[in-house]
């Protein structure tokens, strides 16, 4: 059955479409900010940081009780070397081998100070480096932090900017829906949804708007003489003769 539509009915569908066309290019750019796209990079820079910064915590915190551990081990020693040496410089030992015994125990517990006072320097510069490692990390994050709550703001504005746009040209697309008559404006939603968003084209210079085909000059002719709703032979869109 044929569809009949006014001019004023066909210049509204063009209307329509501009608000169809803006509408898609709004969600477009909503969906695809490029600072709402930087923000999820940011916030998973900043899960990751976190989850480092607990592991290197932990180390630190392993390297420091290794290091109070060796430090509680070397005071020990040094306690015990003190009393050994106070024995054995009192003049309480007379004994030629009990003094040589005690020289030698002397000597051993100095020794063995000596390769602890090493691991304790080992464990010190592992402590330093876990302290630089954890003290870049912690600057890592509060700087990924600053920059989310930068995107973050920045995101919001924008897309509060957007959705505002959105309801402009939604409210305005209603109206115009409303002034098109159901069968013409079915025949446009259809073709809308098979035609990347495109239902009606305007015939500008003789070229569909649509799929940009340049119609013969004698088809140009009999589409503004019949007038009323055309279809272009090309793209099959609505085709609106201005």
């Amino acid at each position: 059955m044929a569809i009949n539509a006014t001019a004023s009915d066909l210049q509204r569908l063009l209307d329509l479409q501009a608000e169809d066309l803006e509408i898609k290019k709004l969600e477009e750019r909503r969906a695809s900010l490029p600072e709402a796209q930087r923000l999820v990079e940011v916030n998973d820079q900043l899960a990751e940081l976190v989850a480092d910064i607990e592991i290197a915590t932990k180390q630190f915190d392993e390297i420091k009780r290794e290091q109070n551990r060796i430090e509680g081990e070397i005071e020990l020693g040094d306690q015990k070397i003190a009393k050994e040496e106070q024995r054995l410089f009192a003049g309480g030992v007379s004994n030629p081998k009990e003094l040589s015994a005690l020289q030698a125990e002397v000597e051993m517990l100095k020794r063995k100070k000596g390769e602890v006072e090493d691991q304790l320097l080992e464990v010190m510069v592992a402590r330093d480096q876990a302290s630089s490692t954890l003290e870049r990390l912690r600057s890592e994050q509060q700087a990924a932090a600053t920059e989310a709550e930068a995107l973050t703001s920045k995101v919001g504005a924008l897309t509060s900017d957007i959705e505002s746009q959105l309801g402009d040209h939604t409210g305005a697309r209603t109206a115009i829906a409303g002034e098109i008559p159901d069968d013409v404006l079915k025949l446009y939603e259809q073709l809308r949804a098979s035609k990347g968003g495109v239902g009606a084209a305007a015939l500008e210079a003789g070229t569909c708007q649509g799929c940009h085909t340049k119609l013969p000059n004698k088809e140009v002719e009999r589409l503004k003489s019949e007038g009323g709703l055309q279809r272009c032979d090309n793209c099959r869109r609505i085709l609106v003769v201005t």
